[in-house]
């Protein structure tokens, strides 16, 4: 009895002894971490509500647009470039938050940056990596909180100039003679002449130029790859991001339309972009080459 007595005295010291240095530190960085991930921007600021911000624009004055954080996890996003007419761009979805609870996601944008820094009043919109822009221009992808139900892009019910990117379905428009064109060769205005096509040399074959021409004034493009023409609308997100949608193609009977039709498949396939020079550079996922232009007459 006397030796079961004594394995209890030794258990119960043992249990009282302090936790090491150790296991102390292990603890309170777990409580730490804990309270971290409890204090975030998700529950301890005021997110919901609207955002303005005028992004950098490679072929406009600027790309004024407002971002619209409502309480139901929906977002809606206006698009305005200036000096381009009155066309409004509008895009509608869901947004989530990362696990860190600092950053949203607009779940429903797929082609361009959909993550934004959520700071005091202020969005930051990220990369389309996820990373942080930096540089010169950095301060121009903050977006700053706007004063309650005020909306800054305004549309007009009665002209139906705005363009729904979730139907892709376009109002009559009404647009102003602008010619935004300004500089030698800019992404818009300007005659590109298809040179490579997934990395591989394009040979041309009759005398009428491989060609793509992106037209600002409505928002479409033009282009031909051997045989018929092909046609559809576009869209800058914000600027170098690009997006090319309801791609478009005459079908003439022709003895070869391989190339062609590699084209059109390449331009869905496009999200991002790269202007030096008389030289554009299409890039699709991962920034992975996709086509390459030379500007021309």
């Amino acid at each position: 009895m006397k030796k079961y007595t004594l394995l209890f005295l030794l258990v119960l010291i043992a249990s009282c002894q302090k936790p090491s240095k150790n296991e102390v530190e292990l603890k309170t960085d777990s409580i730490m971490n804990a309270v971290a991930n409890s204090h975030n921007a998700k529950n301890s600021l005021d997110y919901i509500g609207t955002y303005r911000g005028i992004l950098p624009c490679a072929d406009c004055e600027g790309l004024d647009t407002e971002i619209a954080i409502n309480e139901n996890s929906t977002f809606r996003v206006k698009t305005k470039y200036e000096g381009k007419g009155d066309k409004v761009f509008v895009k509608k979805g869901n947004f989530t938050w990362n696990k860190k609870g600092t950053i949203i996601i607009l779940t429903d944008v797929k082609n361009g940056p959909n993550q934004y820094l959520v700071g005091e009043n202020t969005l930051t919109q990220l990369d389309i990596y996820g990373k942080k822009i930096t540089g010169n221009l950095a301060g121009e992808y903050v977006f700053s909180k706007q004063p309650n139900d005020t909306s800054a892009i305004e549309t007009s019910e009665e002209n139906n100039v705005t363009v729904d990117l979730n139907s892709r379905i376009e109002a009559t428009t009404v647009i102003k003679n602008v010619n935004p064109a300004v500089g030698r060769f800019t992404l818009a205005e300007t005659k590109w002449r298809l040179v490579s096509l997934n990395k591989k040399t394009v040979k041309q074959i009759g005398n009428k130029v491989y060609f793509l021409k992106l037209n600002s004034k409505d928002a479409r493009f033009t282009a031909f790859a051997g045989c018929n023409s092909i046609a559809g609308n576009y869209v800058m997100p914000s600027s170098d991001i690009l997006d090319f949608s309801e791609v478009i193609m005459t079908r003439m009977a022709c003895p070869d339309m391989t190339l062609e039709d590699k084209f059109g498949a390449m331009l869905v396939q496009v999200t991002s972009y790269k202007l030096d020079r008389e030289i554009l550079t299409f890039f699709g996922e991962r920034k992975n080459e996709l086509a390459k232009f030379l500007a021309t007459k």
